[in-house]
């Protein structure tokens, strides 16, 4: 099929609609994942921070 064919039938902005509302779903998707995994390890890192152990004693 070619571009020409896709537009000449109308189904074009259709189509291109689609593609591009998947596309920006993806994108979004990446995004959300990848500022999770980075506020996850900013959690972890604070957790297991020297600095937030020195105050502690051991018995």
């Amino acid at each position: 099929m070619s571009w020409d064919t896709l537009f000449s039938q109308g189904h074009g902005p259709y189509i291109l609609g689609a593609y591009g509302v998947t596309f920006a779903l993806m994108a979004w998707e990446v995004l959300a994942l990848w500022r999770r995994a980075r506020r996850s390890g900013r959690r972890q890192a604070d957790v297991s921070s020297p600095a937030r152990d020195a105050g502690r004693t051991l018995r």
